[in-house]
């Protein structure tokens, strides 16, 4: 599957003779103590190679812990290593020219999506529990749907990017990778909070995830901003969104038309906001090493040079009045419904997907709904939904700004109902 770039097994070993310890002596620290997890290869672990799946960071040896990773270790987490990326997540796939292609467990001619794929295939694959990633325009949630997991990008500054390296740092979201909404939540519970020395993350309190998702689900209204993405599906995609949606209803969710059209507009307001800031942040190396980026990737940071500070600035300042106008929709509802993607997982380095007879490059074809809600902040989960032509493909549940809690609660409901989403048959 080509998961890892780095793998940890004397660590690995010593941490879960640790854990072992601890359940003897009766003193676990929590779901999460001896738990095998991966960890995204840009985010940092103290004396460890960080590449951010590059060959400019080939040789970069992490000093410190992440955020993150301080707290999944204070939590008993067993790290495995960390996994292949997009290089510099700055892709949708995880087509990597540096460290080769993460391949989909579902079929290995396939893209395990991105730019968090390793992360993705590692749990699917049942190398790891679960995983960590990052999103910063559908990179946790569409790996995850088009390999078959829970895929949680929480709300903006609920979980701290400190020691993280950044794509674009107003939209950066670090996220769980996981095969079920209980094991999302424990790492959610273990990762979320407050950093004093990163300062956009919330101070607001962290909700005790289990006992939320432990709640009966009580009738949740659910809106389908169906003009969004209704002329941008493949029709199995489009006919799998639909049986979800009769399974919500099933469970007794109130489902109606969300008008939502501010969502055609964020696209433009997102890019300039993330072409100008990863190549504010790559500037020095795209000036000496311009020739050590894939050819992709150094397209997309030469492009950033282009973007207009009056652009940036106007999409910066824009933002509140697009989450203002999120916040009126949610009033009529508790929670949005999506298709994650608008077709499966393409095949190994395709360029484009077919769609209502009309050629779309990749890029488009996956990140298009997701983009949306990167730009306004708020928390998305995407849930496998079924599979098409024998792959998986998943919807997008968003809720309101910092209810998790919520999203958990209704994915956790869905999978009582109708079963956790099957491994793929390894062979």
């Amino acid at each position: 599957m080509n998961c890892f770039i780095t793998v940890l097994p004397d660590s690995a070993l010593k941490a879960a003779g640790e854990s072992e310890k601890r359940f003897k002596q009766g003193s676990p620290r929590g779901p999460l103590d001896g738990v095998p997890i991966a960890v995204k290869d840009l985010i940092y672990i103290d004396g460890v190679r960080c590449t951010a799946g590059s060959r400019i960071l080939s040789d970069n040896v992490a000093g410190y812990d992440a955020a993150v990773v301080k707290k999944l270790r204070a939590a008993g987490a067993v790290l495995l290593g960390t996994t292949n990326l997009h290089e510099f997540a700055a892709g949708v796939t995880s087509t990597n020219p540096h460290y080769g292609p993460v391949r989909n467990p579902w079929d290995n001619s396939r893209d395990a999506g991105g730019s968090s794929g390793g992360s993705a295939a590692a749990v699917v694959s049942g190398m790891a529990a679960a995983s960590i990633g990052t999103d910063t325009g559908g990179s946790v949630r569409i790996p995850a749907a088009l390999c078959g997991l829970v895929g949680l990008k929480p709300t903006y500054g609920r979980v701290s990017r400190l020691g993280v390296v950044p794509l674009s740092s107003s939209l950066d979201t670090v996220g769980a990778l996981a095969t079920c909404a209980w094991d999302a939540g424990a790492i959610l519970q273990a990762i979320a909070g407050h950093e004093r020395e990163d300062v956009t993350t919330a101070e607001s309190g962290v909700p005790d995830y289990f006992a939320e998702m432990s709640l009966q689900l009580s009738s949740a209204r659910v809106g389908v901003p169906r003009a969004f993405f209704q002329d941008h599906l493949q029709p199995g995609v489009e006919a799998n969104f639909e049986t979800f949606l009769s399974r919500l209803k099933e469970m007794g969710c109130a489902v109606g038309e969300a008008e939502a059209d501010f969502l055609d507009s964020c696209y433009e307001m997102w890019l300039p906001i993330r072409r100008a800031e990863a190549t504010a942040f790559h500037l020095k190396w795209l000036q000496s090493s311009p020739n050590m980026y894939g050819d992709d990737v150094r397209r997309l940071l030469e492009e950033g040079r282009e973007v207009k500070a009056t652009d940036y600035v106007g999409a910066v300042n824009a933002r509140p009045s697009f989450m203002e106008k999120f916040t009126e929709v949610m009033d009529d509802f508790d929670f949005l419904v999506l298709p994650c993607t608008c077709a499966p997982a393409p095949p190994l380095g395709s360029p484009s997907v077919t769609i209502g007879g009309k050629e779309v490059d990749v890029r488009s074809a996956l990140i298009r709904h997701s983009i949306p809600f990167n730009y306004i902040g708020c928390p998305v989960a995407s849930v496998p939904s079924g599979l098409v032509d024998g792959l998986p493909v998943g919807v997008q549940l968003v809720g309101r700004l910092f209810d998790e809690a919520g999203l958990l609660r209704l994915v956790r409901s869905y999978e009582e109902r109708f079963g956790i989403f099957p491994s793929p048959p390894l062979g």
